[in-house]
């Protein structure tokens, strides 16, 4: 069994990609299989924590929360929500079953450099520097990571269209998309395997092929 995350800035059109590909025959989404063997998120930190490093792991998150100019609520969902994704992740790695499908994970570790964006002042080095950290730390990595982006001009005009619960104006999603496309130049640094996609009219089909190539359709 295959992994391949998706992951991208808000706007992109990475559940429009997402439902197009989970409706091919040699594709299953991660909720998917969540759903069907009824994974619950007790389950998930479970996972976490059974790891050998989770310990080194959850320092690293407490030390990535310390630095996020973000409110007290917003760093508890951002550590509930890593904690999720690595035990995610642990699971999908290592389930046992017999389904020669690839699995596409909707932002799954590789979206972290994602989740630590805000539009408020704070050492985007120091933290992106402890995000790799963490990286580092996770055994399993996926098999290939899809980092869907379009230009600038057409990410704000549809979070602008769309609207987005951490951004109130049009200074602040223009802030928002500068910042993540910084980080998301990251990924391809740590990820062993990642493909950029531009993805400007729906869907870019040249990801449908590169999936298809994946599973050896």
């Amino acid at each position: 069994m295959k992994i391949i995350e998706i992951t991208g800035i808000a706007g992109v059109g990475k559940s429009y990609i997402l439902d197009i590909l989970t409706k091919e025959r040699y594709v299953i989404s991660d909720m998917e299989l969540i759903k069907k063997y009824h994974i619950t998120d007790i389950y998930l930190f479970y996972l976490f924590f059974k790891n050998k490093n989770s310990l080194d792991m959850l320092r690293v998150i407490l030390d990535i929360t310390k630095e996020l100019n973000m409110s007290f609520l917003d760093k508890f969902n951002f550590i509930r929500n890593i904690i999720k994704k690595i035990g995610k992740n642990s699971y999908l790695s290592n389930i046992d079953f017999i389904d020669d499908r690839v699995v596409l994970v909707d932002e799954g570790i590789s979206h972290i450099y994602q989740n630590i964006v805000t539009t408020k002042t704070q050492n985007n080095l120091k933290i992106l520097i402890l995000v790799n950290k963490l990286i580092s730390l996770i055994k399993e990595l996926p098999n290939k990571v899809i980092v869907v982006d379009a230009y600038t001009p057409t990410i704000i005009e549809r979070l602008e269209e769309r609207g987005h619960k951490r951004l109130k104006d049009i200074s602040e999603i223009e802030l928002f998309v500068k910042n993540s496309k910084k980080n998301l130049s990251v990924i391809s640094k740590i990820f062993p395997n990642v493909k950029m996609i531009v993805n400007e009219e729906g869907i870019d089909l040249g990801t449908v092929e590169l999936v298809k190539r994946e599973n050896n359709v």
